[in-house]
């Protein structure tokens, strides 16, 4: 009798995959039972040896059987290591749990062998502990047959296939991190999709909302503002997912654009290009056979969340801490006529010293950064039809008109009232 494995908790082909090869590596017998003692599966395409199949075939032989597999399973899990045990026909076999957060999933069981050559001692001892048997001498007989393994190599074959199984484990609870995550994702867009209902907000008639959500985005990269960009990047998925209606070539496109494009932004933000670009050609290979929506944007979250941490990849943790709360205070703050001195002044440092931490881990000024989030700030406000250039240059902390003109083009290419005229 054999009982599936519960896919969703471990890959039934991947573990067929690997034990199969320990199985031709070794030329040890292997089987999978879950906690009741039940085979799942026999590994390696090898079956059981003749001395279990006759034992399995006489009366009780089945039931006894799966008592001793049991047995050996709960005591595997209770220690979390190889147990080592007699069956209860007589051969030496061995049980590595499979274990997952805690919880026992069953054991692979190894062996079906004997550790010394078979002698008269060993044959009394078949007699008593297999009475009943329809025919003991048959049964003498395949005993007889059965593969002599030392002390040593029992032991050696039991670490290995220990190691190989956590290897398993391990690669299988990230895949079930990523199953937990995939969920998460879907129950989000569910939700937003909901909220969107109930406020009535209207659907996209074209891609033009979701374009300009998508700037906004990157601009949040730039800043290296990671709530605001992980807030936007849920809406636009959301977004994407509404009126792609789900379609798996489309989305696809979409993602590896969002991907591109938020490479780019982390280099601007002042993440190392190379390490960003390496970062991409992985990913543009992960997504390549995903066959899900939901599977895509759970990919793009995670690089997404990557390229922000390569903005903050500072060799020191205090460094750290001081550029992080320098931006921050400079996000809060863009609007006032800030200098180096007053945010060094916040953080209770001195200016030179501010000066060169921003230089080092994020190759640029002070006054640099605090140019670039007025800009991002009045690119934002410009959508605001009531405001007039001016009143936009000194809402985000320009005191000369000419000189935010001058900026504004050196960002964004063209000149604020271009740019302005473009939005309506």
């Amino acid at each position: 009798m054999r009982e599936p494995l519960d896919s969703n908790l471990l890959d039934p082909n991947y573990l067929e995959e690997i034990l199969g090869s320990f199985h031709q590596a070794t030329g040890l017998h292997i089987e999978a039972i879950n906690n009741d003692g039940v085979t799942f599966s026999v590994l390696g395409k090898l079956e059981r040896s003749d001395f279990c199949r006759y034992i399995r075939c006489q009366p009780e032989g089945e039931k006894k059987c799966l008592d001793s597999y049991k047995r050996a399973s709960l005591e595997a899990a209770k220690w979390e290591e190889p147990y080592f045990f007699r069956c209860h026909a007589g051969l030496v076999i061995w049980a590595v749990p499979i274990m997952i957060k805690g919880v026992s999933l069953g054991s692979i069981i190894c062996g079906q062998v004997l550790m010394w050559e078979p002698d008269h001692f060993f044959f009394q001892e078949l007699e008593k502990l297999n009475v009943g048997v329809e025919n003991i001498e048959v049964l003498k007989t395949k005993a007889s047959k059965l593969e002599v393994i030392s002390p040593a190599r029992s032991q050696a074959a039991a670490d290995m296939l220990f190691v190989v199984v956590n290897h398993i484990v391990k690669r299988d609870i990230n895949s079930l991190k990523e199953i937990d995550a995939t969920r998460l994702q879907q129950q989000q867009i569910r939700q937003e999709i909901e909220e969107r209902k109930r406020k009535r907000l209207p659907d996209l008639s074209d891609y033009d909302a979701y374009l300009k959500k998508e700037r906004k985005f990157l601009r949040y990269i730039r800043l290296g503002d990671r709530t605001r960009a992980n807030q936007t990047l849920q809406s636009l998925l959301t977004d994407l997912y509404t009126k792609t209606v789900g379609d798996l070539e489309t989305v696809k496109v979409r993602i590896l654009e969002l991907a591109t494009l938020t490479s780019r932004a982390a280099v601007e933000g002042g993440a190392n290009a190379d390490r960003i670009m390496i970062l991409l050609k992985e990913f543009n290979k992960e997504i390549d056979g995903i066959e899900r929506v939901e599977k895509f944007f759970y990919k793009i979250q995670r690089i997404v969340e990557t390229f922000l941490e390569g903005i903050f990849t500072l060799a020191n943790k205090k460094h750290l801490a001081i550029v992080k709360d320098a931006r921050d205070f400079i996000m809060e703050n863009y609007a006032l006529p800030l200098t180096v001195n007053s945010v060094a002044e916040h953080l209770f440092i001195s200016p030179s010293h501010l000066s060169r931490l921003f230089r080092e881990e994020l190759d640029c000024t002070i006054n640099d950064y605090l140019t670039r989030v007025r800009v991002e700030q009045a690119v934002e406000i410009m959508k605001k039809p009531e405001l007039s250039v001016a009143q936009v240059s000194k809402a985000v902390g320009f005191q000369n008109q000419s000189y935010f003109a001058k900026v504004f083009r050196k960002y964004i290419g063209v000149t604020p009232i271009i740019y302005k005229n473009s939005l309506y």
